[in-house]
């Protein structure tokens, strides 16, 4: 069943929207008020949201939905309260999927929705096919130093020694290396720790591991977790409590 998530501070402005949403096949669900709605998408990532944009106080909202991991594919489709064709420009180009003005809700809506997720069905499709890796000759090489990845009719060998984090997205993880290269592959983390060297790598939460050969810093944020930073690496990641014991005996203060 495909999940639509509505983000809105105002039950009076969703009337509209639920009107059409219910008739249709989709499950729905509204947020209580947009910064739930935020925390909500980043932990039960809905195939869609609909976020009614009431003006650029807003923008911070959107920033954390298309800038964090677990959000950033999800298409976003803005019901601006007041629409314009500047805030229509800005929006796009922070990378919105689509503006939708409300006066063309009942006639558009739902048309909108069909198109978003089949644009995304397709990419996901394209994504599996470009990111299979090369089953048969991963079978007569031993991979002990390295990840051999296709990308369109490339291949492209990834250096165990090049990574500085994996982090997990749904059924594939994402690789990030020390050249600032980004690539999704259809591989699980426990794969991950299996595949990896251990005196080189460290799981520090479900969704997470560093390569600790290239940590920067390590803050203690109380007693119990940690936040690392990388080099080369803008973002700073935090330790789950289950992986901090482990960050402990690794690291002895």
């Amino acid at each position: 069943m495909i999940k639509v998530l509505i983000i809105e501070d105002k039950q009076d402005n969703l009337k509209i929207i639920k009107d059409v949403l219910d008739s249709s096949q989709y499950t729905t669900h509204y947020s209580h008020d947009k910064k739930d709605g935020v925390e909500i998408a980043i932990h039960y990532k809905p195939d869609l949201i609909l976020f009614h944009f009431g003006g650029f106080d807003d923008l911070v909202y959107l920033n954390q939905i298309l800038n964090n991991d677990a959000t950033a594919f999800i298409p976003l489709l803005i019901i601006p309260i007041k629409p314009s064709f500047e805030d229509q420009r800005v929006l796009m180009e922070l990378g919105v999927a689509d503006y939708l003005p409300e006066q063309f809700i009942e006639s558009s809506l739902l048309k909108t929705i069909v198109n978003l997720l089949g644009k995304i069905r397709k990419l996901k499709q394209s994504i599996s096919e470009q990111m299979e890796t090369f089953e048969e000759i991963e079978k007569s090489v031993k991979q002990s130093d390295h990840l051999l990845v296709k990308l369109g009719t490339k291949l492209k060998l990834i250096k165990f020694s090049d990574i500085l984090c994996i982090t997990a997205l749904k059924e594939y993880s994402k690789i990030k290396t020390n050249d600032n290269f980004e690539i999704l592959v259809r591989k699980s983390m426990r794969n991950w720790v299996k595949m990896l060297p251990s005196n080189s790598f460290l799981r520090i939460h479900r969704a997470t591991i560093i390569n600790i050969n290239y940590i920067d810093k390590i803050s203690q944020n109380n007693g119990r977790t940690y936040t690392v930073s990388l080099k080369g690496a803008k973002d700073t990641f935090d330790f789950s409590y289950r992986y901090a014991n482990i960050m402990r005996r690794s690291f002895p203060t």
